[in-house]
Protein backbone atom coordinates (compact mmCIF):
# COMPACT_ATOMS: atom_id res chain seq x y z
CA UNK A 1 0.00 0.00 0.00
CA UNK A 2 1.48 3.15 -1.20
CA UNK A 3 2.74 5.16 1.92
CA UNK A 4 1.93 8.92 2.20
CA UNK A 5 5.00 11.82 2.52
CA UNK A 6 5.25 12.37 6.01
CA UNK A 7 4.44 15.82 7.35
CA UNK A 8 7.16 17.56 9.38
CA UNK A 9 5.46 20.40 10.54
CA UNK A 10 3.72 20.93 13.72
CA UNK A 11 1.28 22.53 12.63
CA UNK A 12 -1.50 21.65 9.59
CA UNK A 13 -2.12 24.94 7.69
CA UNK A 14 -5.26 26.03 6.39
CA UNK A 15 -5.06 27.71 3.11
CA UNK A 16 -8.08 30.41 3.61
CA UNK A 17 -6.76 31.56 7.21
CA UNK A 18 -3.22 32.63 5.49
CA UNK A 19 -1.75 29.16 6.59
CA UNK A 20 -2.77 29.74 10.35
CA UNK A 21 -2.42 26.35 12.77
CA UNK A 22 -5.37 24.69 13.39
CA UNK A 23 -5.04 24.45 17.15
CA UNK A 24 -7.21 21.72 17.51
CA UNK A 25 -5.30 19.56 14.59
CA UNK A 26 -2.57 20.24 16.60
CA UNK A 27 -3.56 19.05 19.64
CA UNK A 28 -4.49 16.42 18.52
CA UNK A 29 -1.57 15.18 16.82
CA UNK A 30 0.23 16.51 20.20
CA UNK A 31 -1.36 13.55 21.79
CA UNK A 32 -1.49 11.19 19.36
CA UNK A 33 2.58 11.37 19.39
CA UNK A 34 2.50 11.38 23.23
CA UNK A 35 0.03 8.30 23.30
CA UNK A 36 2.22 6.26 21.09
CA UNK A 37 5.36 7.16 22.96
CA UNK A 38 4.03 5.59 25.85
CA UNK A 39 2.68 2.81 24.29
CA UNK A 40 5.94 2.06 22.90
CA UNK A 41 7.86 1.78 25.72
CA UNK A 42 6.01 -1.77 27.10
CA UNK A 43 6.91 -3.13 23.69
CA UNK A 44 10.94 -1.66 24.08
CA UNK A 45 11.14 -3.86 26.87
CA UNK A 46 11.25 -7.08 24.72
CA UNK A 47 12.61 -5.54 21.74
CA UNK A 48 14.72 -2.64 22.37
CA UNK A 49 15.15 0.28 19.98
CA UNK A 50 18.16 -0.75 17.19
CA UNK A 51 20.81 1.71 17.74
CA UNK A 52 22.64 1.00 14.21
CA UNK A 53 23.07 3.93 12.32
CA UNK A 54 22.73 4.04 8.28
CA UNK A 55 25.43 2.20 6.57
CA UNK A 56 29.07 3.67 5.98
CA UNK A 57 30.40 2.16 3.17
CA UNK A 58 33.97 2.69 1.88
CA UNK A 59 36.27 -0.36 1.80
CA UNK A 60 36.20 -3.51 -0.34
CA UNK A 61 36.22 -6.96 0.55
CA UNK A 62 39.62 -8.12 2.33
CA UNK A 63 42.35 -8.74 -0.74
CA UNK A 64 39.69 -7.40 -3.80
CA UNK A 65 40.83 -4.45 -5.80
CA UNK A 66 37.02 -3.47 -5.76
CA UNK A 67 37.01 -0.12 -4.01
CA UNK A 68 33.53 1.25 -5.51
CA UNK A 69 31.33 -0.88 -3.82
CA UNK A 70 27.60 0.73 -4.20
CA UNK A 71 24.89 1.15 -1.43
CA UNK A 72 22.31 -0.92 -4.03
CA UNK A 73 24.62 -3.94 -4.16
CA UNK A 74 24.46 -3.77 -0.01
CA UNK A 75 21.04 -3.29 0.29
CA UNK A 76 20.21 -6.92 0.92
CA UNK A 77 22.20 -7.30 4.42
CA UNK A 78 20.30 -4.58 5.80
CA UNK A 79 17.09 -7.05 6.13
CA UNK A 80 18.54 -9.38 8.15
CA UNK A 81 18.98 -6.81 11.57
CA UNK A 82 17.08 -6.02 14.70
CA UNK A 83 14.10 -3.99 13.63
CA UNK A 84 12.22 -1.75 15.69
CA UNK A 85 12.04 1.81 17.51
CA UNK A 86 11.28 5.33 15.56
CA UNK A 87 14.74 5.39 14.31
CA UNK A 88 17.91 3.57 13.36
CA UNK A 89 20.00 6.75 14.49
CA UNK A 90 20.10 9.60 16.56
CA UNK A 91 18.10 11.78 14.46
CA UNK A 92 17.67 15.84 15.36
CA UNK A 93 15.48 18.30 15.21
CA UNK A 94 15.40 18.37 11.70
CA UNK A 95 14.95 14.60 11.07
CA UNK A 96 18.40 14.13 10.07
CA UNK A 97 20.60 11.73 11.70
CA UNK A 98 23.42 12.53 13.90
CA UNK A 99 26.43 11.10 13.76
CA UNK A 100 29.88 11.06 16.33
CA UNK A 101 32.59 10.87 13.37
CA UNK A 102 34.34 7.70 14.61
CA UNK A 103 31.00 5.98 16.69
CA UNK A 104 30.78 4.11 19.43
CA UNK A 105 34.52 2.70 20.89
CA UNK A 106 35.59 4.19 18.17
CA UNK A 107 34.89 1.56 15.72
CA UNK A 108 31.84 3.66 13.50
CA UNK A 109 29.50 2.01 15.64
CA UNK A 110 26.38 3.85 17.40
CA UNK A 111 26.02 3.56 20.98
CA UNK A 112 23.61 0.66 22.45
CA UNK A 113 21.03 1.45 24.63
CA UNK A 114 19.54 -1.73 25.97
CA UNK A 115 20.06 -3.27 29.22
CA UNK A 116 21.34 -6.87 30.37
CA UNK A 117 17.88 -7.28 31.20
CA UNK A 118 16.64 -6.96 27.43
CA UNK A 119 19.53 -7.96 25.17
CA UNK A 120 18.89 -11.25 27.45
CA UNK A 121 15.22 -11.61 26.58
CA UNK A 122 16.32 -10.52 23.08
CA UNK A 123 18.56 -13.56 22.99
CA UNK A 124 16.39 -16.22 24.67
CA UNK A 125 13.20 -15.64 22.35
CA UNK A 126 15.60 -15.86 19.24
CA UNK A 127 16.63 -19.30 20.58
CA UNK A 128 13.78 -20.82 21.99
CA UNK A 129 11.02 -22.00 18.86
CA UNK A 130 9.65 -24.52 17.68
CA UNK A 131 13.11 -26.48 17.80
CA UNK A 132 12.36 -27.07 21.06
CA UNK A 133 9.20 -29.08 20.52
CA UNK A 134 10.91 -31.56 18.67
CA UNK A 135 14.01 -32.65 21.25
CA UNK A 136 12.04 -35.05 23.13
CA UNK A 137 11.70 -37.08 20.49
CA UNK A 138 15.47 -36.25 19.55
CA UNK A 139 16.34 -38.03 22.63
CA UNK A 140 13.94 -40.73 22.69
CA UNK A 141 16.21 -41.78 19.46
CA UNK A 142 19.66 -41.16 20.99
CA UNK A 143 19.29 -41.81 24.89
CA UNK A 144 18.56 -39.17 27.02
CA UNK A 145 22.84 -38.71 27.95
CA UNK A 146 23.86 -38.96 24.52
CA UNK A 147 21.04 -36.49 23.61
CA UNK A 148 21.93 -34.21 26.68
CA UNK A 149 25.70 -34.58 25.60
CA UNK A 150 24.76 -33.36 21.84
CA UNK A 151 22.90 -30.97 23.02
CA UNK A 152 25.61 -29.26 25.16
CA UNK A 153 28.47 -30.02 22.88
CA UNK A 154 26.43 -27.87 19.97
CA UNK A 155 25.71 -25.21 22.52
CA UNK A 156 29.50 -24.59 23.15
CA UNK A 157 30.80 -24.76 19.65
CA UNK A 158 27.50 -22.35 18.69
CA UNK A 159 28.68 -19.86 21.58
CA UNK A 160 32.15 -20.27 20.49
CA UNK A 161 31.44 -19.94 16.42
CA UNK A 162 28.99 -16.77 17.40
CA UNK A 163 31.46 -14.65 19.44
CA UNK A 164 34.24 -15.46 16.32
CA UNK A 165 32.12 -13.53 14.56
CA UNK A 166 31.83 -10.63 17.28
CA UNK A 167 35.75 -10.62 17.12
CA UNK A 168 35.58 -10.31 13.05
CA UNK A 169 33.69 -7.02 13.08
CA UNK A 170 35.84 -5.86 15.71
CA UNK A 171 39.09 -6.54 13.89
CA UNK A 172 37.53 -4.93 10.42
CA UNK A 173 36.43 -2.26 12.21
CA UNK A 174 39.94 -1.41 13.57
CA UNK A 175 41.07 -2.13 10.20
CA UNK A 176 38.70 0.67 8.82
CA UNK A 177 36.05 -1.28 7.70
CA UNK A 178 32.64 0.88 8.63
CA UNK A 179 29.06 -0.05 8.74
CA UNK A 180 29.67 -3.84 9.64
CA UNK A 181 25.71 -4.42 11.04
CA UNK A 182 24.97 -8.10 10.30
CA UNK A 183 26.64 -11.62 9.13
CA UNK A 184 26.21 -10.48 5.24
CA UNK A 185 28.43 -7.97 6.35
CA UNK A 186 31.42 -9.53 7.37
CA UNK A 187 30.49 -12.03 4.20
CA UNK A 188 30.90 -9.37 2.31
CA UNK A 189 34.11 -7.11 3.84
CA UNK A 190 35.61 -11.15 3.73
CA UNK A 191 34.92 -12.79 0.50
CA UNK A 192 33.41 -9.52 -1.31
CA UNK A 193 29.51 -9.42 -2.86
CA UNK A 194 29.31 -12.51 -3.78
CA UNK A 195 30.04 -13.52 0.26
CA UNK A 196 27.25 -11.32 1.32
CA UNK A 197 25.16 -12.36 -1.53
CA UNK A 198 25.93 -16.29 -0.20
CA UNK A 199 25.45 -15.25 3.51
CA UNK A 200 21.79 -13.54 2.97
CA UNK A 201 21.12 -16.53 0.10
CA UNK A 202 21.56 -19.44 3.37
CA UNK A 203 20.02 -16.83 5.67
CA UNK A 204 17.48 -16.97 3.32
CA UNK A 205 16.95 -20.64 3.00
CA UNK A 206 16.85 -21.04 7.03
CA UNK A 207 14.77 -18.64 7.63
CA UNK A 208 11.82 -20.07 5.11
CA UNK A 209 12.98 -23.29 6.77
CA UNK A 210 11.85 -22.30 9.77
CA UNK A 211 8.44 -20.85 8.55
CA UNK A 212 7.94 -24.25 6.67
CA UNK A 213 8.68 -26.34 9.87
CA UNK A 214 5.65 -23.83 11.64
CA UNK A 215 3.56 -24.70 9.03
CA UNK A 216 4.32 -28.34 9.24
CA UNK A 217 3.47 -27.98 13.11
CA UNK A 218 0.13 -26.11 13.19
CA UNK A 219 -1.08 -28.75 10.23
CA UNK A 220 0.12 -31.88 12.69
CA UNK A 221 -1.36 -29.96 15.70
CA UNK A 222 -4.69 -29.19 14.11
CA UNK A 223 -5.26 -32.34 12.98
CA UNK A 224 -4.76 -34.07 15.96
CA UNK A 225 -7.50 -32.11 17.70
CA UNK A 226 -9.69 -31.83 14.51
CA UNK A 227 -9.26 -35.59 12.85
CA UNK A 228 -11.70 -35.27 10.16
CA UNK A 229 -9.73 -32.20 8.96
CA UNK A 230 -6.87 -33.03 6.12
CA UNK A 231 -3.59 -31.54 6.05
CA UNK A 232 -3.89 -29.90 2.73
CA UNK A 233 -7.06 -27.87 4.08
CA UNK A 234 -5.63 -26.82 7.43
CA UNK A 235 -1.80 -25.69 5.70
CA UNK A 236 -3.61 -24.24 2.54
CA UNK A 237 -6.44 -22.61 4.76
CA UNK A 238 -3.16 -20.35 6.24
CA UNK A 239 -2.38 -18.87 3.48
CA UNK A 240 -4.72 -15.99 3.30
CA UNK A 241 -3.85 -14.18 6.12
CA UNK A 242 -0.67 -15.34 6.13
CA UNK A 243 -0.37 -13.65 2.51
CA UNK A 244 -1.80 -10.55 3.98
CA UNK A 245 0.75 -10.05 7.05
CA UNK A 246 3.86 -10.63 4.71
CA UNK A 247 2.58 -7.58 2.98
CA UNK A 248 3.84 -5.63 6.25
CA UNK A 249 6.91 -3.23 5.17
CA UNK A 250 8.01 -2.31 8.58
CA UNK A 251 9.02 -4.78 11.55
CA UNK A 252 6.98 -2.02 13.91
CA UNK A 253 3.64 -2.89 12.56
CA UNK A 254 4.43 -6.45 13.08
CA UNK A 255 5.24 -5.92 17.09
CA UNK A 256 1.59 -6.52 18.50
CA UNK A 257 1.71 -10.17 16.69
CA UNK A 258 4.85 -10.45 17.60
CA UNK A 259 4.13 -9.83 21.44
CA UNK A 260 1.07 -12.12 21.39
CA UNK A 261 2.83 -14.54 19.87
CA UNK A 262 5.85 -14.41 22.85
CA UNK A 263 3.08 -14.72 25.06
CA UNK A 264 1.66 -17.82 23.75
CA UNK A 265 4.53 -19.93 23.16
CA UNK A 266 5.86 -19.28 27.10
CA UNK A 267 2.26 -20.65 28.06
CA UNK A 268 2.07 -23.22 25.80
CA UNK A 269 5.96 -24.52 26.76
CA UNK A 270 5.07 -24.25 30.59
CA UNK A 271 2.09 -26.22 29.53
CA UNK A 272 3.91 -29.00 28.20
CA UNK A 273 6.49 -29.24 30.98
CA UNK A 274 3.75 -29.35 33.72
CA UNK A 275 1.54 -31.88 31.75
CA UNK A 276 4.98 -34.27 31.02
CA UNK A 277 4.42 -35.15 34.60
CA UNK A 278 0.74 -36.25 34.63
CA UNK A 279 1.27 -38.87 31.75
CA UNK A 280 4.34 -40.68 33.20
CA UNK A 281 2.88 -44.11 33.00
CA UNK A 282 4.29 -46.44 31.18
CA UNK A 283 6.72 -49.16 31.69
CA UNK A 284 9.29 -48.70 29.23
CA UNK A 285 12.92 -48.97 29.34
CA UNK A 286 14.47 -45.09 29.33
CA UNK A 287 17.72 -45.73 27.34
CA UNK A 288 20.75 -43.49 28.23
CA UNK A 289 22.84 -44.15 25.37
CA UNK A 290 21.84 -45.27 21.59
CA UNK A 291 24.85 -44.11 18.47
CA UNK A 292 22.12 -45.38 16.11
CA UNK A 293 20.36 -41.90 16.67
CA UNK A 294 23.50 -39.39 17.02
CA UNK A 295 23.35 -37.92 13.38
CA UNK A 296 19.53 -37.22 13.87
CA UNK A 297 19.68 -35.65 17.64
CA UNK A 298 22.95 -33.24 16.58
CA UNK A 299 20.70 -31.81 13.35
CA UNK A 300 17.45 -31.32 15.81
CA UNK A 301 20.08 -29.75 18.11
CA UNK A 302 21.94 -27.67 15.57
CA UNK A 303 18.80 -26.40 14.38
CA UNK A 304 17.38 -25.77 17.97
CA UNK A 305 19.93 -23.09 18.63
CA UNK A 306 20.24 -21.68 15.49
CA UNK A 307 20.27 -18.10 15.77
CA UNK A 308 23.53 -16.63 14.53
CA UNK A 309 21.75 -14.35 12.24
CA UNK A 310 21.00 -12.31 15.19
CA UNK A 311 24.17 -12.00 16.71
CA UNK A 312 25.82 -8.77 15.20
CA UNK A 313 22.44 -6.34 15.63
CA UNK A 314 22.14 -8.28 19.04
CA UNK A 315 25.91 -6.92 20.21
CA UNK A 316 25.62 -3.86 18.62
CA UNK A 317 22.15 -2.79 20.95
CA UNK A 318 23.86 -3.91 23.66
CA UNK A 319 24.69 -0.75 26.06
CA UNK A 320 27.76 -2.58 27.28
CA UNK A 321 29.48 -4.12 24.14
CA UNK A 322 32.89 -5.21 26.17
CA UNK A 323 30.15 -7.47 28.39
CA UNK A 324 28.19 -8.71 25.81
CA UNK A 325 30.35 -11.66 25.63
CA UNK A 326 29.93 -13.15 29.04
CA UNK A 327 26.13 -11.88 28.81
CA UNK A 328 25.16 -14.44 25.67
CA UNK A 329 27.62 -17.20 27.45
CA UNK A 330 25.16 -16.94 30.44
CA UNK A 331 22.21 -16.95 28.64
CA UNK A 332 22.59 -19.69 26.39
CA UNK A 333 23.91 -21.58 29.28
CA UNK A 334 20.29 -21.03 30.59
CA UNK A 335 18.68 -22.08 26.95
CA UNK A 336 20.67 -25.30 26.99
CA UNK A 337 19.77 -26.22 30.67
CA UNK A 338 16.40 -25.46 29.44
CA UNK A 339 15.74 -27.68 26.46
CA UNK A 340 18.39 -30.44 28.09
CA UNK A 341 15.48 -30.67 30.83
CA UNK A 342 12.59 -30.25 28.26
CA UNK A 343 13.91 -33.27 26.09
CA UNK A 344 14.47 -35.50 29.14
CA UNK A 345 10.91 -34.76 30.52
CA UNK A 346 9.58 -35.39 27.66
CA UNK A 347 10.97 -38.69 26.58
CA UNK A 348 10.49 -39.44 30.61
CA UNK A 349 6.62 -39.11 30.42
CA UNK A 350 5.91 -40.69 26.94
CA UNK A 351 8.93 -43.03 26.05
CA UNK A 352 8.97 -44.95 23.38
CA UNK A 353 5.84 -43.57 22.23
CA UNK A 354 7.21 -39.89 22.15
CA UNK A 355 6.10 -37.90 18.75
CA UNK A 356 7.59 -35.19 17.25
CA UNK A 357 6.29 -32.38 18.15
CA UNK A 358 5.97 -33.66 21.89
CA UNK A 359 2.55 -31.35 21.83
CA UNK A 360 0.67 -34.45 19.77
CA UNK A 361 1.64 -36.69 22.90
CA UNK A 362 -0.54 -34.87 25.14
CA UNK A 363 -4.15 -35.72 25.49
CA UNK A 364 -7.32 -34.29 26.45
CA UNK A 365 -9.45 -30.94 26.34
CA UNK A 366 -6.19 -28.80 28.53
CA UNK A 367 -4.03 -30.52 25.11
CA UNK A 368 -6.51 -29.07 23.16
CA UNK A 369 -5.27 -25.76 24.80
CA UNK A 370 -1.59 -26.44 24.75
CA UNK A 371 -1.75 -27.10 20.88
CA UNK A 372 -3.70 -23.98 20.16
CA UNK A 373 -1.82 -21.99 21.83
CA UNK A 374 1.77 -23.48 20.55
CA UNK A 375 -0.18 -22.88 17.13
CA UNK A 376 -1.06 -19.35 17.21
CA UNK A 377 2.70 -18.61 18.77
CA UNK A 378 4.00 -20.25 15.14
CA UNK A 379 1.19 -18.27 13.13
CA UNK A 380 1.89 -15.27 14.29
CA UNK A 381 5.91 -15.52 14.04
CA UNK A 382 5.75 -16.54 10.26
CA UNK A 383 5.62 -12.88 8.78
CA UNK A 384 8.28 -12.16 11.50
CA UNK A 385 10.07 -14.87 10.15
CA UNK A 386 9.40 -14.15 6.72
CA UNK A 387 10.24 -10.13 6.78
CA UNK A 388 13.52 -10.58 5.63
CA UNK A 389 13.12 -13.34 3.05
CA UNK A 390 10.41 -11.07 1.14
CA UNK A 391 12.99 -8.07 0.67
CA UNK A 392 15.99 -10.53 0.24
CA UNK A 393 14.45 -12.35 -2.36
CA UNK A 394 12.71 -9.01 -4.06
CA UNK A 395 16.39 -7.14 -4.30
CA UNK A 396 17.08 -10.71 -6.16
CA UNK A 397 14.60 -11.23 -8.65
CA UNK A 398 12.68 -7.49 -8.65
CA UNK A 399 13.80 -4.98 -10.95
CA UNK A 400 13.79 -1.25 -9.86
CA UNK A 401 10.74 -0.48 -11.67
CA UNK A 402 8.61 -3.51 -10.22
CA UNK A 403 9.63 -2.42 -6.34
CA UNK A 404 7.46 0.19 -3.86
CA UNK A 405 7.42 2.91 -4.43
CA UNK A 406 7.00 2.85 -7.87
CA UNK A 407 5.02 0.00 -8.35
CA UNK A 408 3.43 -2.19 -5.40
CA UNK A 409 1.91 -5.49 -7.17
CA UNK A 410 4.69 -7.50 -8.28
CA UNK A 411 6.12 -7.27 -5.10
CA UNK A 412 2.71 -8.21 -3.13
CA UNK A 413 2.24 -10.75 -5.49
CA UNK A 414 5.44 -12.17 -5.08
CA UNK A 415 4.88 -12.19 -1.49
CA UNK A 416 1.61 -14.42 -1.96
CA UNK A 417 3.76 -16.63 -4.01
CA UNK A 418 6.54 -17.15 -1.31
CA UNK A 419 3.66 -18.27 1.09
CA UNK A 420 2.16 -20.06 -1.25
CA UNK A 421 5.50 -21.77 -1.48
CA UNK A 422 6.11 -22.52 2.06
CA UNK A 423 2.75 -23.79 1.86
CA UNK A 424 3.48 -26.70 -0.75
CA UNK A 425 6.68 -28.02 0.69
CA UNK A 426 5.36 -28.30 4.01
CA UNK A 427 2.36 -29.97 2.33
CA UNK A 428 4.67 -32.31 0.60
CA UNK A 429 7.12 -32.42 3.31
CA UNK A 430 5.08 -33.56 6.42
CA UNK A 431 7.47 -35.27 9.10
CA UNK A 432 8.53 -32.51 11.26
CA UNK A 433 11.41 -34.36 13.02
CA UNK A 434 12.80 -35.36 9.33
CA UNK A 435 12.63 -31.68 7.82
CA UNK A 436 14.08 -30.40 11.27
CA UNK A 437 17.05 -32.61 10.76
CA UNK A 438 17.24 -31.92 7.27
CA UNK A 439 17.42 -27.82 7.78
CA UNK A 440 19.62 -28.12 10.82
CA UNK A 441 22.39 -30.94 9.14
CA UNK A 442 22.63 -28.60 6.07
CA UNK A 443 21.81 -24.87 6.01
CA UNK A 444 22.15 -24.42 9.67
CA UNK A 445 25.28 -26.29 9.79
CA UNK A 446 26.80 -24.18 7.71
CA UNK A 447 25.83 -20.79 8.89
CA UNK A 448 26.47 -21.49 12.51
CA UNK A 449 29.90 -22.94 12.55
CA UNK A 450 31.74 -23.59 8.94
CA UNK A 451 31.18 -19.84 7.52
CA UNK A 452 32.40 -18.03 11.53
CA UNK A 453 35.49 -20.30 11.48
CA UNK A 454 36.17 -19.56 7.83
CA UNK A 455 35.48 -15.92 8.51
CA UNK A 456 38.10 -15.68 11.58
CA UNK A 457 40.81 -17.33 9.45
CA UNK A 458 40.73 -14.99 6.51
CA UNK A 459 40.10 -11.67 8.76
CA UNK A 460 42.60 -12.69 11.17
CA UNK A 461 45.20 -14.80 9.29
CA UNK A 462 47.38 -17.69 10.09
CA UNK A 463 50.28 -15.71 11.13
CA UNK A 464 48.05 -13.38 13.94
CA UNK A 465 45.93 -16.79 15.28
CA UNK A 466 47.59 -18.67 17.58
CA UNK A 467 48.16 -22.23 17.20
CA UNK A 468 45.11 -23.86 19.39
CA UNK A 469 42.82 -21.02 17.48
CA UNK A 470 44.24 -22.00 14.51
CA UNK A 471 43.64 -26.03 14.81
CA UNK A 472 40.31 -25.33 16.79
CA UNK A 473 38.98 -23.19 13.55
CA UNK A 474 40.29 -26.28 11.19
CA UNK A 475 38.85 -29.16 13.16
CA UNK A 476 35.49 -27.41 13.20
CA UNK A 477 35.07 -26.40 9.20
CA UNK A 478 36.04 -30.25 8.41
CA UNK A 479 34.33 -31.63 11.26
CA UNK A 480 30.71 -29.11 10.25
CA UNK A 481 31.74 -30.35 6.43
CA UNK A 482 31.48 -33.96 7.50
CA UNK A 483 28.73 -33.80 9.05
CA UNK A 484 27.00 -31.55 7.12
CA UNK A 485 27.25 -34.02 3.90
CA UNK A 486 26.56 -37.11 6.29
CA UNK A 487 23.24 -35.52 8.44
CA UNK A 488 21.94 -34.06 5.35
CA UNK A 489 22.23 -37.25 3.07
CA UNK A 490 20.45 -39.01 5.91
CA UNK A 491 17.61 -36.67 6.27
CA UNK A 492 17.30 -36.47 2.33
CA UNK A 493 16.60 -40.83 2.89
CA UNK A 494 14.87 -40.52 5.77
CA UNK A 495 12.55 -37.94 3.40
CA UNK A 496 12.46 -40.29 0.66
CA UNK A 497 11.33 -43.52 2.37
CA UNK A 498 7.97 -44.63 1.64
CA UNK A 499 6.59 -43.77 5.61
CA UNK A 500 4.24 -40.76 4.44
CA UNK A 501 1.85 -39.31 6.93
CA UNK A 502 -2.04 -41.61 7.31
CA UNK A 503 -4.56 -39.25 6.32
CA UNK A 504 -6.34 -41.16 9.86
CA UNK A 505 -3.40 -40.70 11.91
CA UNK A 506 -1.72 -37.14 12.89
CA UNK A 507 0.94 -38.65 14.33
CA UNK A 508 4.71 -37.33 12.53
Amino acid sequence: MPTMPPNNDDTIGDSSSGGAPHKSHVEMKNLLKDGASKGKKFVDMLVPASPLTPRQHGHAALGSSDDDLHDESHKISDNFEIEGGESSGDEGSDGSSCHDGGGAHGHGMAHGTATPAQVAVNIFISFVGAGLLGLPYAFSRSGWLLGSMSLAAVSSGNVYAMLLLVKCRKRLEEMGHTGIKGYGDVGREVMGPRGEVLVNICLVISQAGFATAYLIFIAANVRSIIEKAGRGMIIYSCVPLLALLVQFRDMKKLSPFSLIADVANLMGLSAVIFQDFEYYTHDDDIAAVDFSGLIYVTSVCIYSLEGVGLILPLESSCADREGFPKLLKQVIFGITCLMTFFGICGYVAFGDSTISPISLNLKGESAAFVQLALCLALYLTYPIMMFPVSDVLEDLFLSDSNKPPRSYWPSRSFRVFMVFTTATVAYTLPNFGKFLELVGASICTLLGFILPCYFHIKVFGKAKLKTWELILDSSVIVLGLFFGAIGTWDAILKLMEDDEVSENTPEL
